[in-house]
């Protein structure tokens, strides 16, 4: 039962909640300069277009608004949807002080007041781009019905996108706190279904892909807000749509706002199961007979039994810790994301996506089989860390971190880069030499992570949302990582496949490269750094007269190097692990 005046008490919690966020991220100055570019910049480059084109955009006629329009519409709001389960689920199921809101206001308050606070993070990064889209329309059609229909369109957008979204990440952490099997294997069924929602997403918005259409989505009510949006523009949508995403909208808050109240209580009022409960009583065995507990919990993966019983005790604990902590593995995935989308998006373009999928998956399937599971040694021990150096040696500790990315990452990353190899143009050697090179990647990857993880530890934790004690790696272990790791991987791959794009990579890094910055930095050209950099171009063109069989020579040199590279930091691991003292 709500209590008199409940809307206004979840208006002023849905405020302390964004200005709690908002602070959160002001006091992180590097944060929120990378966040405020990504509105800016876009905002920017949008107002850019309509000054420059203004005239142009102005003789256009009126056009019949595209299905393709609205069904793009409806999948960014669908992709909305997504996030914000994820988000919900992951980190905002429960609001902080729980046991003193829920005895002080009713759990609606605190749901509505949730639901409110995340719809206005998100349009506080809407709002300057909406902001600018509205004077455009103002500007350059002299719409006065576009001051309220494009906010009006923006805001039911976000608010129908969020109530919905947190109504699914509500349930879905109500099945993690519910089944025992769903909690013990979270880590699995979450990345698999987030693997195949974002490949739905990207299929959709890269039409090349699969074939599909957005137009496909344009019959989905929400993508109808651009029909209220065009409203006093050269863009004639639908008034049947019009008037009914209106109502639409109000129905979609007024049940999902049922909904999130009611998955939410249930998930607040229920105690979680315990994944550490066994089903029965244990037979009373002794010995080597009796269970196993810490291979019982990463079950159904495992390691081999032929590994000894330290290191496989260590890459055990590496899985389970793997599984219990997904939120620090998202730290991992931004770099993949933001050099991945933009390579994809490229080869879309040009019609080569089937060339490049198969070096993509050489160089960072092995990545990750490294990085996933050493790139913070140290600080994952966390307070058993002294119980750790005095438990197993060295070898053995470095060993049981590269256990897991060996014995799962390898043959994934042979396979993934094998089947990848059946969409591209390639010949049987190129396709034996990724496959090859994935094998070898994956394996200096898993061998160098310790070393780099322990070289550069991170033991303070973060706040994710509301989890206050994610520990994910340092990104500078991160970048070091791919930079020992996935771009010398990227070069072979290129050497393989395109030898000629490979040989002019190699004559921009070691000498177009420093020639440009030596011929900035000069202030005439006779100087000192101006004759450095022409010896700079020569070496340039000394490299692009290189024969190509000579140049696998080189690419032979890079490998066997890697290898060295791998061995010696192995062993720095090991040594850097006998000699660690806890700070």
């Amino acid at each position: 039962m709500a209590e008199p005046g409940w809307p206004r008490h979840a208006l002023d919690v849905g405020l302390f909640e964004f200005r709690r966020s908002v602070r959160a991220i002001w006091a992180d100055k590097a944060r929120f300069a990378l966040m405020s570019l990504g509105v800016v910049i876009p905002s920017a480059s949008l107002g850019a277009f309509v000054v420059v084109f203004a005239d142009a955009i102005r003789g256009v006629d009126a056009l019949a608004l595209p299905a393709q329009l609205r069904g793009t519409v409806a999948l960014f709001w669908l992709f909305g949807v997504f996030v914000v389960g994820q988000r919900v689920a992951s980190a905002r199921t429960r609001v902080d002080a729980e046991p003193l809101m829920l005895t002080t206001v009713s759990a609606r308050t605190i749901a509505a007041g949730l639901a409110i606070a995340e719809t206005l993070r998100i349009f506080a990064y809407l709002g300057l781009p909406v902001l600018v889209a509205t004077g455009a329309a103002v500007y350059l059609f002299e719409s006065v019905a576009s001051l309220v229909a494009v906010p009006a369109a923006a805001l039911l957008f976000t608010a129908t996108a969020v109530v919905v979204g947190s109504t699914a990440g509500y349930a879905v952490a109500l099945l993690v706190a519910t089944s025992r099997f769903v909690a013990r294997h979270k880590t699995v069924l979450g990345s698999a279904a987030s693997l195949g929602a974002m490949g739905l997403y990207f299929l959709f918005l890269y039409p090349e892909l699969g074939g599909v259409s957005q137009a496909w989505l344009a019959w989905l009510p929400v993508g109808w807000f651009v029909d209220l949006a065009a409203v006093g523009t050269p863009l004639v949508g639908s008034q049947t749509r019009m008037l009914v995403v209106l109502p639409a909208s109000l129905a979609i808050l007024a049940a999902g706002g049922v909904a999130v109240e009611r998955t939410a209580v249930s998930l607040w009022f229920t105690d979680p199961v315990s994944v550490e409960e066994s089903e029965g009583p244990a037979p009373e065995t002794s010995g080597a007979s009796r269970p196993d507990a810490l291979a019982a919990a990463v079950a159904p993966l495992a390691i081999p039994r032929a590994v000894s019983v330290p290191v496989r005790r260590v890459g055990e604990w590496a899985l389970l810790r793997t599984r219990r902590d997904p939120n620090r593995l998202t730290f991992l995935f931004l770099p993949v994301l933001a050099v991945g989308s933009a390579i994809i998006s490229s080869g879309l373009q040009s019609g080569a996506i089937g060339a490049l999928l198969a070096p993509i998956a050489a160089v960072v399937v092995p990545w990750l089989a490294g990085a996933l599971f050493a790139m913070n040694p140290f600080g994952d021990e966390g307070a058993v860390l002294p119980v750790t150096l005095t438990a197993v040696s060295g070898r053995q500790f470095v060993r049981g971190l590269m256990v897991p990315g060996a014995v799962y990452g390898l043959p994934i990353a042979v396979v993934a880069t094998g089947a990848a190899t059946l969409a591209s143009p390639y010949g049987l050697a190129e396709r034996a030499g990724l496959v090859a090179l994935a094998a070898y990647a994956t394996c200096v990857s898993v061998a160098v992570a310790p070393a780099i993880g322990m070289a550069l530890p991170r033991f303070s934790a973060i706040s994710v949302g509301q989890s206050r004690d994610v520990l994910p790696p340092r990104m500078t272990a991160v970048i070091a990582h791919i930079a020992v790791t996935a771009l010398p991987a990227g070069w072979l791959a290129a050497l393989v496949v395109a030898p000629r794009i490979a040989r002019a990579a190699l004559a921009v890094v070691f000498g177009f490269l420093p020639a440009v910055v030596l011929g900035l930095a000069s202030r005439s050209s006779d100087g000192a750094l101006a004759a450095a950099g022409e010896q700079f171009r020569e070496v340039a063109a000394q490299i692009q007269a290189i024969g190509l069989d000579q140049l696998w020579v080189v690419g032979a040199a890079v490998a066997v190097a890697g290898a060295v590279v791998a061995a010696l930091l192995y062993a720095n691991a090991v040594r850097r692990f006998d000699g660690y003292a806890p700070p």
